[in-house]
């Protein structure tokens, strides 16, 4: 990919650097777009540089008029560009929960990408998204896959992921934006402190920068970046897991070793981000004497004559895979 649109040499240009290196090309594009500041300097990058990507915009209809604003917006900032906007809206009003935000989000983003042919998302998060992320998924007490959090290259619901801006922080985004006179949505709900990631963001990890005396979300990210350097020696010391592995030659292995596979063997089948009582319900499978199921989000693990077999949930229809 060129650049063909960069001035001068400040942060915007160091920021086309990182999203040149991050990306491969070939591949069509789609970039998550909210409106929001970090969202619309990745578009505007992309566009400049030739990329041509389609704009993924989720309205999640909690702020009423003004989501639609952003919507209009959002649509017009494309048409400018030549870019198509897909939009897609949550199926009720009103405020939901982070969680639930982020599913029906990442399912839109699924369908629209089959639709579309995507090949590539591209997601505008940052360093201080990471942070954020590696510190909530402590407190959930997460293992080595949620405290490696986000990779600038990854897979997610199926989709080839890619954060090229993962390595700037907020700051460097907003600086980025300003040099090249770009405009963009705030959306209020970041600040108002009723979301779990707010309130982090705003007020925990500013408190205990203030109380350890230095800043702590580089140590968060540099966690991340050991944590994920762990997870990629650790898939390919295991390698590809069969669809239906035998618990015979699972047993043998090492606690550690047993826990990475099945977390392995589960994002085969689209079950990613399974919890620790997730896992250890499907180990019991393994090290067990005895056929047992094991009931997981969207599906279940069952043990039949030694060997693990997933069957997904279609409604009220069970699929085995």
């Amino acid at each position: 990919m060129r650049q063909i649109g960069a001035q001068g040499k400040g942060v915007w240009a160091e920021l086309v650097g990182e999203i040149e290196q991050a990306s491969r090309g070939g591949k069509k594009v789609a970039v998550g777009f909210s409106g929001g500041a970090d969202s619309v300097v990745l578009a505007e990058a992309a566009y400049r540089m030739g990329v041509k990507p389609l704009l993924f915009h989720f309205n999640h209809r909690w702020r009423g008029r003004v989501g639609d604003a952003d919507e209009r917006w959002v649509k017009a900032w494309g048409k400018k560009r030549g870019l198509r906007v897909v939009v897609g809206r949550a199926k009720q009003a009103g405020r939901t929960g982070e969680g639930e935000a982020r599913v029906a989000r990442w399912a839109f983003f699924q369908q629209a990408a089959l639709k579309h042919k995507v090949g590539e998302l591209w997601l505008a998060h940052h360093s201080d998204d990471q942070a954020e992320t590696v510190f909530m998924q402590l407190l959930r007490g997460a293992g080595p896959d949620g405290l490696a959090g986000m990779a600038i290259r990854g897979k997610q619901a199926g989709l080839d992921v890619v954060r090229p801006l993962l390595g700037l922080s907020r700051d460097m985004v907003r600086r980025a934006a300003r040099e090249e006179g770009l405009r963009w949505r705030e959306d209020q709900t970041n600040h108002d402190g009723k979301g779990w990631r707010s309130r982090v963001r705003h007020k925990v990890l500013p408190y205990l920068s203030k109380v350890y005396g230095r800043e702590v979300r580089g140590a968060l990210c540099r966690a991340a970046e050991i944590l994920g350097g762990e997870r990629e020696y650790w898939e390919k010391e295991i390698g590809k897991v069969s669809s239906h592995p035998d618990v015979r030659e699972w047993r043998k292995k090492a606690v550690a070793w047993q826990r990475r596979a099945i977390r392995i063997w589960l994002d085969r089948f689209g079950c990613s981000g399974a919890s620790f009582a997730e896992v250890e319900g499907v180990r019991n499978s393994v090290v067990s004497g005895k056929s047992v199921k094991w009931q997981l989000r969207g599906g279940w693990v069952r043990r039949s004559q030694n060997k693990l077999f997933w069957t997904k949930d279609i409604g009220r229809i069970a699929k085995r895979v």
